[in-house]
């Protein structure tokens, strides 16, 4: 897979068109999510498909931004054991599942919901994991999609510091240091309403994510976002480089990071 590519390509898919998902495809997503690198491999997951009849009228007004459920062919619904680090994990393999749909052909959407155990009743699952994710899958109506990524987009040096908050890294640097690619496709991972809530500090041999808090998200939400643009940086250094792992942890060190920040994770490079 192209993963390059899959990212530059993504789209934000509201509207589908009433065309079927052929089996095979659903296959090979699964077999895709089994046999690939997980954020916390120790968490057990699983991922299931439905068809519009079993889940569009049941969730509609429970699922869905404030209530309003996305109408798509099919839905992938991802459960997990719960344990610590377990959305963002859900956020990780989530966005992994889209990619191979884009690489498919198929195009998603992020599903938004509140409650794991209304979900499992209106849908069926028994199931002790927890609902962790819903992904609506189809082909888009082209009229109704648009571009994730374009100039909107903040610019790597708004993202990326130095050692502490606020002190920019400059391209030149990061090209240097062999993270400017991987940083250049973080910064299109998609994130709630499109707020690129993260932010970077290079320290030494370390990279620490920290991620916006406001009234605008809750906790589910912000991990989500934090899994994602994890899996969006790991890909293009697993590709190029090496064998990226990411923490789930706090760092006990004053980056000088602003309350309505918080750290959700570091890595090694």
């Amino acid at each position: 897979m192209n993963y390059k590519e899959l990212i530059s390509n993504g789209k934000s898919v509201r509207a589908f068109l009433n065309r079927n998902i052929e089996e095979k495809y659903f296959n090979e997503i699964k077999s895709y999510i089994k046999n690939s690198k997980k954020l916390l491999p120790e968490i057990n997951i699983e991922v299931k498909i439905f068809d519009n009849k079993d889940v569009y009228e049941k969730l509609n007004n429970i699922a869905g931004y404030n209530g309003y459920m996305i109408e798509a062919p099919n839905y992938a619904v991802i459960l997990s054991d719960v344990k610590n680090g377990y959305i963002e994990n859900s956020g990780y393999i989530g966005e992994r599942l889209i990619l191979k749909a884009r690489d498919l052909g198929i195009d998603s959407c992020w599903i938004t919901f509140k409650d794991s155990n209304a979900i499992k009743e209106k849908l069926d699952i028994s199931s002790e994991k927890e609902v962790t994710a819903i992904i609506a899958l189809g082909y888009g109506d082209d009229k109704n999609t648009k571009n994730k990524s374009g100039s909107e987009r903040l610019g790597i040096e708004k993202i990326v510091y130095m050692d502490e908050w606020g002190t920019n890294a400059s391209i030149n640097e990061l090209e240097e240091r062999g993270l400017l690619d991987a940083f250049s496709y973080a910064r299109m991972a998609p994130s709630t309403l499109n707020r690129q809530p993260w932010r970077f500090i290079i320290d030494g041999g370390h990279i620490i994510l920290a991620v916006k808090k406001d009234d605008f998200t809750n906790n589910y939400e912000r991990s989500i976002d934090a899994g994602i643009v994890m899996l969006y940086f790991g890909l293009i250094i697993d590709t190029t480089m090496f064998d990226l792992k990411w923490s789930i942890d706090n760092i006990n060190k004053d980056y000088k990071i602003p309350d309505n920040y918080e750290i959700m994770g570091y890595c090694s490079i």
